[in-house]
């Protein structure tokens, strides 16, 4: 969910590969059936913290190679804001008329419907009135914009965490006390009743920042010496699965190679990853789009099953995400400010 490159990297690629394995993974729960994961999370949680760990080692580059908060902030904004206000206006004032129970006069006069409105600053919100009521999964209209919050938030906390630990050694330790912490709320000591801080649940906010701050160590660690192996990626994604970890364990194991083998894809060379890039960065508005495109044919086709879910999805997830792109996202990222010299 940004829009820092390499000049020659794979990123692009895993990134529309995580967003489409949301998808996946939302087809499921929104068909009632039960998630499969991976590693003790379910694939659309998997494929977030995959985001988080690419977003955690390019933001740290961005910060690192020009340290000015307002330009940072701007750019940061230019890429996470423009997508979804379109996305929204287009929630409040398209799907909602069409879709909703509700006759237009009663959908327009209701506070939920300008309420909705507030996703705009990044306080979830997830009922139109009258949209999905009778849906398998109801009343959400799109319940992946929880982790857009997080993800700023971890934008806010890039400059003072990597200010305060300035080496790789300080960031490492930083980062497994974070880990020790996030395994210990997420999967050890769960609270009864979790916080919540602008409507988001800070104990899913929680699971996801170690994987942005693993990030942002292995891109300090990676400029002093050669780190990445494809090769052990790729042993550690076959051998995983035929070990039986419990669930605490299993996000233990999950903290070390997510990061390791998400950035050593990243970092590869491969013609098939790199494909993807001549589409755009279509990442972020699949995403974005995703989860109301499969509310949609939930409601459209109530007794399809989650591989129909998915498949009638992705085509016109990937069209928004590529629209998305091309027409908002593309278009004002142009407006990012340069590195002054």
């Amino acid at each position: 969910m940004n829009d820092v490159r390499a000049s020659s990297d794979n990123f692009g690629g895993i990134r529309l590969i995580a967003a489409i394995s949301v998808i996946l993974g939302h087809s499921f729960p929104l068909t009632g059936v039960g998630a499969t994961g991976y590693l003790g999370s379910p694939i659309s949680t998997l494929a977030v913290k995959v985001f988080f760990v690419i977003s955690g080692y390019l933001i740290s580059e961005s910060w690192s190679r020009d340290p000015d908060v307002f330009r940072y902030f701007l750019r940061r904004s230019l890429r996470i804001f423009p997508g979804l206000i379109v996305l929204v206006f287009l929630s409040v004032f398209i799907v909602g008329p069409v879709f909703s129970e509700l006759g237009l006069r009663d959908y327009l006069s209701s506070a939920s419907t300008w309420r909705y409105f507030s996703n705009i600053v990044l306080l979830p919100n997830y009922f139109l009135p009258g949209l999905f009521a009778d849906n398998t999964y109801p009343n959400a209209v799109n319940g992946s914009l929880w982790t857009l919050p997080v993800e700023f938030l971890m934008y806010i906390c890039t400059p003072v965490v990597l200010i305060i630990f300035r080496n790789r050694i300080s960031l490492g330790g930083f980062a497994v006390v974070l880990s020790v912490i996030s395994v210990w709320f997420t999967r050890i000591a769960i609270p009864e009743h979790p916080p919540v801080f602008w409507g988001t649940n800070l104990v899913n906010g929680l699971e996801m920042a170690p994987y942005f701050f693993w990030g942002a160590f292995y891109k300090k660690y990676e400029s002093s010496r050669r780190l990445f192996n494809l090769q052990v990626a790729l042993v550690m994604i076959v051998m995983l699965p035929m070990v039986t970890f419990n669930w605490a364990s299993s996000e233990i194991i999950s903290l070390i190679i997510v990061p390791y083998v998400t950035l050593s894809l990243g970092n590869a060379k491969s013609p098939v990853l790199g494909y993807f890039d001549r589409f755009g960065d279509v990442s972020y508005g699949t995403y974005l789009y995703g989860f109301l495109v499969q509310q949609l044919v939930a409601s459209l086709l109530p007794y399809s099953n989650h591989w129909s879910n998915f498949l009638l999805s992705l085509f016109p997830s990937l069209l928004l995400g590529a629209l998305s792109w091309h027409l908002v996202e593309k278009r004002m990222l142009r407006l990012k400010p340069s590195r002054k010299k």
